[in-house]
């Protein structure tokens, strides 16, 4: 199951090629708890456009 949480992102990298993956994001930030996380890889520009989020 995949837990939901609440992220502030504080890093994004540019988009880069991947083979497995097509085109990659790696995302990270810190959580409502203060830990850090990191999201990858994500297809950030195959995402619907009100799914994408900035950095901050």
């Amino acid at each position: 199951m995949i837990e939901r949480r609440k992220i502030f992102i504080t890093v994004k990298t540019y988009p880069s090629l991947s083979k497995k993956y097509d085109e990659i994001v790696c995302t990270a930030g810190i959580l409502d708890d203060g830990r850090w996380a990191r999201i990858y890889p994500l297809p950030f520009r195959k995402l619907d456009h009100e799914k994408r989020y900035k950095k901050y």
